[in-house]
């Protein structure tokens, strides 16, 4: 059959909508995927093709690879017809409906009223060939912000990985939402189910919808499952349901006495200060080094640590007890051991790019250290003030609370050689362009400059355990600055054994007060 795409067949008005779709051609796919935009074309492969494991993921690497060049070229409509010979035109045409593509259907011969009104692309959870939850999800991808896609990827995205124990996909682009839900249903960790939806899970996105204020696109997916389901006795699944109105008695009124009790410690808070969200708080990032090595190359010798640094015994109380702390209040907690000096500048870099669209940034460090430095496990040491310009310097953190907390000694150390200058720190090169990007920054360290910072073998670090201590105490009616004030009214009144003590200290750019996230 010759091609018809190339020009407007104007004899066309008074065909029906299934004469139509015969006289489609295998060569017209090649004209209708040149003229598909590449958001088009990715929704296009997500509706056809998400239904079909296989499928989806051969599709996804293709996608990927198109992301990733600048030839955008392919033959995808051509390969879905040739594995559908049978059904390819009906679902096509829908899809093509679904993803507004007026221009190539009208090539194509069709009617834009006449397509609308058979294939009612206009009503939310109903497809006559694709499935009907990917024409909702499809849907949602067009309904939210990048702003909005962007913290669905990074919250749903991280549960994944985590069920999984798998790898990240490799993709950063939030425009491309459908990229991510093909990911998550490859990896099966949302289900679709039978064309009817029947064995679908999609609880993970309703989750995420209803916690974030979406309580519209949750309503859908729920209304594609139970408007599908082939009994309408058993549509509503109560897992799915937005209120909690299923709970027994007592159940509810520990909510409500919860709520309550929630509402008296919000009221404490000062009025016109910045809350940090437990759905949305951020990463904490955990550098714990226990033990230390010289094994550098030449050109790094000249600061190596003037001697042997010891084992950091103890260091591993501090560790579990900021993971225990920072996940209570909903922080993703990344923890690395006896890291090395670049390794720290690359952590946290890392972390940086991935804060876009959080709420704050924490920064541990557990480690020896001297005057304004802190120590990789290869007995190298970095300037504090270089970590501090790392995390200003992000535009994903700008205006954002970022805490850098600092367990290490601080005393004034001595070089062996002045003219090697062995001991001096690694220098970053790093810098800010303005003082405005240092806004909403603090700095907790264990103790002030020229001294040693206390740590028990067994029971951890003074500073880090009466830190965490006065988060679990005070966070729910008192803000970062005055807790830290807190830590160091405690610590400094402690003593030890032969009259040893110690004074933390802290300094802070905040322009509001800042409260950390409610804890469970």
């Amino acid at each position: 059959m010759k091609s018809q795409i190339g020009t407007f067949p104007h004899n066309m008005a008074g065909s029906n909508l299934l004469t139509q779709l015969d006289t489609i051609d295998l060569n017209d796919l090649v004209y209708v995927e040149r003229d598909l935009n590449f958001a088009q074309k990715v929704g296009l492969c997500f509706l056809l093709y998400g239904d079909d494991h296989s499928d989806a993921t051969y599709i996804l690497q293709k996608l990927l690879a198109m992301t990733r060049s600048d030839i955008r070229q392919s033959d995808l409509l051509m390969q879905y017809a040739k594995s559908r010979p049978e059904t390819w035109k009906r679902h096509l045409v829908e899809a093509l409906c679904i993803v507004g593509a007026r221009q190539v259907l009208r090539r194509l011969g069709f009617r834009w009223h006449e397509l609308r009104m058979h294939y009612l692309p206009h009503i939310n959870g109903i497809a006559l060939h694709v499935h009907p939850l990917l024409k909702s999800l499809y849907k949602i991808c067009e309904e939210l912000s990048l702003a909005q896609s962007g913290r669905l990827v990074l919250d749903v995205g991280e549960k994944v990985v985590r069920q999984q124990a798998g790898d990240p996909l490799r993709f950063y682009d939030h425009t491309y939402l459908e990229v991510f839900l093909l990911d998550w249903l490859t990896r099966r960790c949302i289900r679709l189910g039978d064309i009817n939806a029947t064995g679908s899970d999609v609880q993970l996105l309703i989750e995420h919808l209803k916690f974030n204020d979406l309580q519209e696109q949750a309503r859908l997916l729920i209304d594609t499952i139970n408007s599908n389901a082939p009994d309408q006795d058993q549509t509503v699944a109560p897992p799915l349901t937005i209120k909690r109105e299923m709970q027994p008695d007592s159940q509810q009124a520990s909510s409500c006495s919860t709520g309550s009790a929630a509402s008296s410690s919000a009221s404490i808070r000062r009025r016109n200060a910045l809350q940090l969200s437990r759905e949305n708080a951020g990463i904490c990032l955990i550098i714990n080094q226990h033990c230390f090595h010289r094994d550098v190359t030449e050109d790094l010798k000249k600061y190596l640590s003037p001697k042997e640094l010891q084992k950091r015994d103890g260091t591993d109380v501090d560790k579990s007890r900021l993971i225990e702390v920072f996940s209570s209040m909903g922080y993703n907690v990344e923890s690395h051991d006896d890291v090395n000096h670049l390794g720290i500048m690359d952590l946290i870099r890392r972390a940086c790019d991935r804060s876009l669209l959080r709420d704050s940034l924490v920064v541990c460090i557990l480690s020896h250290g001297f005057e304004e430095a802190v120590y990789g496990a290869n007995s190298i040491a970095l300037r504090i003030t270089d970590i501090e310009n790392l995390l200003c310097s992000y535009e994903t953190l700008y205006n954002k609370p970022k805490l850098l907390i600092i367990q290490a000694c601080q005393e004034e150390v001595v070089k062996k050689d002045e003219q090697n200058q062995i001991g001096l720190p690694f220098k970053i090169d790093v810098t800010t362009q303005s003082p405005c990007q240092h806004v909403n920054m603090v700095r907790a360290m264990s103790t002030v400059n020229g001294f040693p910072a206390l740590r028990h073998t067994h029971m951890g670090s003074w500073f880090i355990q009466s830190l965490c201590d006065a988060i679990d105490q005070h966070s729910a009616s008192e803000h970062i600055a005055d807790i830290l004030m807190i830590v160091t009214n405690v610590v400094s009144k402690k003593r030890g054994k032969n009259d040893e003590s110690m004074v933390p200290k802290s300094n802070s750019t905040f322009v509001q007060h800042v409260y950390l996230p409610p804890r469970l």
